[in-house]
C-alpha cells in the first residue's frame, strides 16, 4: 500500500511539474511571438500606387552630369534605370551623349521618386514585391546560405547540430546554424549579441513565422528588410537600395557577378565593405559566383569580373562615398510629395555639398544653411520649397522665427523705396567721410572699398554695395519721412530711425520668410508694375555686381537680379536671387559660439551665392533670362 501511494505521489508531482513547465514554456513562447506582426511581414511590399501625374521634366537643350541625374532617375518609379532610359532615348533622338553626361534635344518628362519606406531615421528603403526580386538573387541566396530552406520549418536541425558541435569544440558561441528565416527574425526583432537565450527566442519566432507565411513571403520580407551597409551616414536597407547605391541599377538589371557581390555582402556588409575591405569582398564574391555557376543559375558564358573591373568599380564606389547625393536623396524623400522634384534634389545637393565643405575646412564649426524658394508669378505667395541643413530640427522655426542680420541685402529695398519716391539712380552722391551726431555719440559709416571716386552715381553705389551713399540718400530724403515708409516693410524697426541709422546698412534682423516677403513685394512691383525698376535693372547684370568674380562664364552671360549680404564679421551671409519668375533666398551662417571672434573670411559671394549659381546650372532647366515685360501676368 505504501509503495502504491508513493507511486501515486510521484505521478502527481510529475504531472504538476509537467503542467508548470508546459505552462511556463507556453507563456515563454507566447511572449516571444506576441509582438510579431505577421501581417506587416506578409505585406512587406505594399501595393504600388497608381501612376501619378508627372510633375517635373528636363528642358530641351540642357546638359546634365550622369552622377546627379542617374541616382535620382534610378530611384524613381520608372521601371528602368538611368542607363537603360538613356539608351532608349538615344535611339529616339531625345539625347546626345556627352563625355560625363547627356544633352537633351527635346523636353524629357521625369517620373516621381519612389517612396522611402524606411521607418527609422537616416535610412533609405523601397520595398519590392516578390515578383520584382530577380530569381537569381533569391535562388542564389538559398544556395549559398540555406539550401534546405524550402524543406525546413524555420529551424534546420542538421545545421544546428553542426554549429552546436563546433561551438562545443571551441568552447564559445561562434556558429549559429541560422536559417534564412532566423536571419530575418534577427534583423527584424533582435540584436547581433551572441546569447543562448536570444537564440532560443529566434528559433521560436522563426517556427511561428514559417507556420503563418509562405516561403515567398519570407523571402520577400528578407530582401526588403536586410541592411546592406551604409553610405554618407545613410543606411542602405533592402535590395532596391543596395542595387542602386552599389551599381546604379534596378535589381532586375543586375548581372550575375553583381548579384554575387550583393549576396556576398549579406554575410557581413561592413566586414566585406568595398570601401575598407575590398580584398575580402573580392574573394567572397568569387566564391559565391562559382557556387551559383555550379548550381546553374546563369549561363556558363556569364562574365566574371577581372581585376580591372574591380579597380574601376572600387574607384566609383569611393567617389560615390565622397559625394552628398545619397544624403540629398534621403532628405528629399522626407519632404512632401509635391516637393520631391529633380530641381529640389539639385538644390539640396548644393546645400549639402557646401555644408560638408565648410565643416571640413573650418574644423567642424557649427555652420548651418537655410534656403527658401518662391514663385513670384504665382497667385498664391507661399514658398514652393524650404530647407534647413539641420533637418532633424524644426524647419518651421528655422525659416519663420529665427532672426539673422540681413546686411547689405537691405540696400535694394531702401533704394527701391527712394526710387519710387523720386530718387533717380543716375543722380550722383558723395562717397567721402560722413559723421552723424547721435545721442549715443558720433557715428561714421565705414566702407570696405578704398580709392573711391569723390562722387559716384547711386547706380554705381548700389552695384558696389557702398555704405555712405545709402545714408546720404535717406538723410537727403528725410529720416523721419523715410522711417514711416520703411516701418511698413521692416518689422521691429528701431525708432527714431535718425538715432539708429546703422539699420539702413543691414543691422536689422529678419527671418528668411520675412525677408522673402519684403523682397517679394519689391520685385513684383518692380518687375511687373515698373515701380523701382531702376534698382532691379541695376542689379541684373552679374558681371558688374558683387558676384562678378564668382558668377562664371556661362551664368555671367545671363540677366538676373542678385544681391549679396554679409554681416557680423561673416557669421551671417546672404544671397537673394530672382530670375524673373523664381525668388531664391539663401542664408549661410554660424549658429554656434560667436564670442570667439574666429576669422572665417566668409561672404555672401563665396557661400550663399554659390548655391544659387550651381543650382541654376545643374537643375535641368533653361535659364529664364529675366525680362519683366514678357513675364506671365500676375493675378491681381
Amino acid at each position: 500500500m505504501k509503495r502504491r501511494e508513493s507511486i501515486k505521489l510521484i505521478l502527481k508531482i510529475f504531472l504538476i511539474v509537467f503542467f508548470v513547465v508546459t505552462l511556463g514554456v507556453g507563456f515563454f513562447c507566447y511572449s516571444v511571438v506576441s509582438h510579431i506582426n505577421i501581417e506587416k511581414i506578409a505585406n512587406s511590399a505594399p501595393p504600388r500606387e497608381m501612376e501619378r501625374e508627372v510633375t517635373d521634366a528636363l528642358d530641351q537643350g540642357v546638359f546634365l552630369k550622369k552622377d546627379l541625374i542617374g541616382l535620382y532617375y534610378t530611384w524613381s518609379e520608372s521601371s528602368n534605370s538611368f542607363d537603360l532610359m538613356v539608351k532608349e532615348r538615344l535611339n529616339q533622338g531625345s539625347f546626345e551623349r556627352k563625355r560625363d553626361g547627356i544633352f537633351t534635344t527635346e523636353k524629357v518628362p521625369l517620373p516621381e521618386l519612389k517612396s522611402n519606406d524606411c521607418e527609422i531615421v537616416y535610412c533609405l528603403q523601397s520595398r519590392l514585391s516578390f515578383e520584382e526580386i530577380p530569381s537569381l538573387l533569391w535562388r542564389g541566396l538559398i544556395g549559398i546560405e540555406d539550401y534546405r530552406f524550402l524543406d525546413h520549418a524555420g529551424v534546420d536541425p542538421r545545421s544546428l547540430a553542426r554549429a552546436l558541435w563546433h561551438d562545443i569544440k571551441v568552447l564559445k558561441l561562434e556558429q549559429g546554424g541560422s536559417t534564412l528565416t532566423q536571419q530575418l527574425v534577427k534583423n527584424l526583432f533582435y540584436t547581433n549579441e551572441r546569447k543562448f537565450s536570444r537564440k532560443i527566442k529566434e528559433m521560436i519566432a522563426s517556427t511561428y513565422i514559417e507556420l503563418k507565411l509562405k516561403k515567398e513571403q519570407i523571402l520577400q520580407a528578407y530582401f526588403n528588410e536586410v541592411v546592406w551597409g551604409s553610405f554618407q551616414g545613410i543606411k542602405i536597407k533592402g535590395v532596391a537600395a543596395a542595387a542602386l547605391f552599389y551599381f546604379g541599377k534596378k535589381p532586375m538589371e543586375l548581372t550575375p557577378f553583381e548579384a554575387s557581390i550583393l549576396i556576398g555582402l549579406l554575410k557581413g556588409p561592413y566586414y566585406y565593405s568595398p570601401l575598407s575591405h575590398r580584398d575580402r569582398l573580392e574573394k567572397r564574391a568569387s566564391v559565391v559566383f562559382e557556387k551559383l555557376k555550379e548550381l546553374r543559375l546563369f549561363p556558363e558564358s556569364a562574365h566574371k569580373w577581372t581585376q580591372d573591373d574591380w579597380e574601376k568599380w572600387g574607384k566609383a564606389i569611393k567617389e560615390t562615398a565622397q559625394k552628398t547625393h545619397l544624403r540629398s536623396l534621403y532628405i528629399l524623400s522626407k519632404k512632401e510629395r509635391k516637393q520631391q522634384t529633380f530641381s529640389n534634389y539639385v538644390l539640396l545637393n548644393e546645400v549639402e555639398s557646401l555644408d560638408k565643405e565648410l565643416k571640413k575646412k573650418y574644423n567642424k564649426s557649427d555652420f548651418a544653411i537655410k534656403v527658401v524658394r518662391y514663385r513670384l508669378d504665382a497667385e498664391k505667395q507661399d514658398p514652393v520649397f524650404s530647407h534647413y541643413s539641420k533637418y532633424e530640427r524644426s524647419l518651421e522655426r528655422a525659416i519663420n522665427s529665427e532672426m539673422h542680420q540681413v546686411g547689405s541685402t537691405l540696400k535694394p529695398i531702401i533704394y527701391g523705396l527712394l526710387n519710387i519716391h523720386g530718387l533717380s539712380m543716375q543722380d550722383e552722391v558723395e562717397t567721402g567721410v560722413l559723421n552723424l551726431k547721435l545721442t549715443s555719440g558720433v557715428w561714421s559709416p565705414r566702407e570696405a572699398h578704398s580709392g573711391l571716386e569723390p562722387k559716384v552715381s547711386y547706380h554705381t553705389a548700389l552695384i558696389q554695395s557702398l555704405n555712405r551713399p545709402v545714408i546720404r540718400a535717406v538723410q537727403n530724403f528725410g529720416f523721419e519721412k523715410f522711417e514711416t515708409i520703411l516701418s511698413e516693410k521692416i518689422p521691429r524697426l528701431k525708432t527714431p530711425l535718425a538715432e539708429y541709422p546703422a539699420q539702413l546698412l543691414g543691422s536689422v534682423e529678419l527671418s528668411l520668410s520675412e525677408l522673402a516677403t519684403v523682397f517679394g513685394g519689391f520685385l513684383r512691383k518692380a518687375c511687373w508694375e515698373g515701380f523701382g525698376a531702376e534698382v532691379l535693372n541695376a542689379l541684373s547684370d552679374p558681371k558688374t555686381t558683387t558676384i562678378r568674380y564668382r558668377v562664371g562664364e556661362k551664368l555671367g552671360q545671363m540677366n538676373f537680379f542678385g544681391k549679396t549680404g554679409t554681416s557680423n564679421n561673416g557669421y551671417d551671409n546672404w544671397f537673394v536671387g530672382f530670375d524673373g519668375r523664381e525668388l531664391l533666398i539663401t542664408w549661410v551662417g554660424l549658429e554656434g559660439d560667436r564670442t570667439k571672434n574666429k576669422e572665417f573670411r566668409l561672404y555672401g559671394s563665396n557661400t550663399a551665392f554659390l548655391i544659387f549659381r550651381n543650382y541654376y546650372q545643374k537643375r535641368g532647366k533653361l535659364f529664364n533670362e529675366m525680362a519683366c515685360q514678357d513675364s506671365i501676368s500676375i493675378a491681381k
